[in-house]
C-alpha cells in the first residue's frame, strides 16, 4: 500500500474517520501541522492571556480560572478537591493558588457543610469584584487574540471537532 492510502480516511458509518496502518505510526504531514498547532495556539493564548491579566488586575490565569470556578459555581462556593478536578491541577497546586487568593481577600475557605473533612473555597464580596474585573479583561483578549480571528463557521467547524474528540468535558462559562 502506498504511503498516500495509508493516510486515507475512510467512513465506518458512525462519522468517525476510520485510519488505516498502525496506531503508532508516524505523523503525516497534515496530523504534525494540526498537532503541532494545537499546542502552539494553546500555549501562546495561554501567556497572552496570563501576561495581560497579571498586567490589568495582578490575578494571573491560573488564580482566575479558580475565582470563574467558584464565581459560576450555584451557590458561590465549591469544594476544593472539586476545583482541582474541574481544573486538572493537582491538588497541592490548588492549595498554593488559594493560598495567595486567600490572602488577597479574594476567597475563603470554609468547612463543607455536607462532609466536614472537605472544605470549600467561597468567594468573598472584594473576589466579586476582582472576578468581574478580571473577566472583561480575559474576554476582551480572548476575543481579540482568538475567537475574533475566526468566522462563524470556523468557529463552529472547531466546537464540533472539540465535541467530538472528547474536549469540551471540561469547558467553563469563562
Amino acid at each position: 500500500m502506498s504511503q498516500g492510502a495509508e493516510n486515507t480516511a475512510l467512513e465506518d458509518g458512525s462519522g468517525a474517520p476510520e485510519r488505516l496502518g498502525s496506531p503508532s505510526r508516524p505523523l503525516n504531514r497534515t496530523e504534525r501541522a494540526v498537532w503541532l498547532g494545537l499546542l502552539s495556539t494553546h500555549m501562546k493564548l495561554l501567556r497572552t492571556l496570563d501576561t495581560e491579566l497579571t498586567a490589568a488586575e495582578r490575578i494571573p490565569l491560573s488564580s482566575f480560572e479558580v475565582l470563574l470556578t467558584v464565581a459560576e459555581a450555584p451557590e458561590g462556593r465549591v469544594r476544593m478537591k472539586d476545583i482541582a478536578a474541574s481544573l486538572l491541577i493537582s491538588r497541592s497546586g490548588l492549595t498554593r493558588i488559594v493560598d495567595d487568593l486567600e490572602r488577597q481577600g479574594l476567597v475563603v475557605r470554609e468547612k463543607c457543610p455536607t462532609d466536614a473533612r472537605g472544605f470549600d473555597a467561597v468567594l468573598t464580596e472584594a473576589g466579586r469584584k476582582a472576578y468581574r474585573r478580571a473577566r472583561k479583561v480575559h474576554l476582551s483578549n480572548l476575543r481579540k487574540e482568538f475567537l475574533d480571528k475566526l468566522t462563524d463557521e470556523q468557529l463552529t467547524t472547531l466546537a464540533g471537532i472539540w465535541a467530538t474528540v472528547g474536549l469540551d468535558d471540561n469547558a467553563a462559562a469563562c
